[in-house]
C-alpha cells in the first residue's frame, strides 16, 4: 500500500475543468476561487462516486484545501515533465489574482457525469467570492487542518472519512488510486 495515495493527477481534465469554470464566471475568475471549486469538485466526485476528477495532491493550507497540481499549473502554465500539458493555449496567464479563458477547448475529455459534477459545485458555491469559499472550506471540510503557515497533506483517507465513508469504501478508494497509478505508469512507458 502506498503511504498518503490520491488519484493521479490529470493535466487534460484539469485545464478542462478550469475552462468550465471559467465560462460559467463570463471569462475570467480569482484564483484563489478556482482552486477551491476544483478542491470542491473533486471532493463532491469522491463522494458520489468514489474517484476524482481532476485527481492530484491535496494539501491543507492556511486559506483552505487545494490540489497542489493544479496550484501549480495556474502558476507555471505547465508542470515538470509533462508532454501533453496546453493549459495556456487556452487560459491566460495570471494578473492581479485572476485568470481568463483564452480559448474553449471542448469539453470532450470531460463524461456527462463530470459536467453534471462542475455543474452541481458551480450551482452550490459559484456565487461565492474566494473569501466566502474559503470561509465555507474552513467550516465543511472537515479533512482541512487549520495552519497559521505551511501545508499539510489530506490523504483521500481523510476526505473520505469526513464525507463518511465506511472503512470498506476507504479502503476501495485508496485501492482504486494505487491501481490507476499502477495502468498509468505501465501505460505511459
Amino acid at each position: 500500500m502506498i503511504a498518503g495515495v490520491n488519484f493521479r493527477f490529470d493535466v487534460i481534465k484539469a485545464t478542462v475543468v478550469a475552462c468550465q469554470f471559467l465560462q460559467r464566471e463570463g471569462g475570467s475568475i480569482n484564483i484563489m476561487k478556482l482552486v477551491k471549486l476544483v478542491y470542491l469538485l473533486d471532493r463532491l466526485s469522491l463522494a458520489r462516486r468514489g474517484i476524482a476528477v481532476v485527481g492530484g495532491a491535496y494539501f491543507s493550507l492556511p486559506n483552505g484545501p487545494i490540489t497542489s497540481e493544479f496550484l501549480d499549473l495556474i502558476n507555471s502554465g505547465c508542470l515538470w515533465g509533462l508532454q501533453d500539458c496546453r493549459w495556456e493555449e487556452f487560459i491566460s496567464d495570471r494578473q492581479n489574482h485572476e485568470i481568463a479563458l483564452v480559448k474553449e477547448p471542448g469539453r470532450n475529455h470531460l463524461s456527462d457525469a463530470e459536467i453534471d459534477l462542475v455543474d452541481a459545485v458551480y450551482q452550490e458555491h459559484g456565487t461565492k467570492d474566494q473569501w466566502q469559499l474559503r470561509q465555507w472550506c474552513h467550516e465543511h471540510c472537515e479533512e482541512w487542518t487549520p495552519l497559521e503557515q505551511g501545508r499539510e497533506r489530506i490523504a483521500i483517507d481523510r476526505i473520505a472519512r469526513a464525507l463518511g465513508k465506511t472503512d470498506e469504501q476507504i479502503a476501495r478508494l485508496r485501492e482504486q488510486a494505487e491501481e490507476l497509478h499502477f495502468l498509468s505508469s505501465a501505460f505511459a512507458r
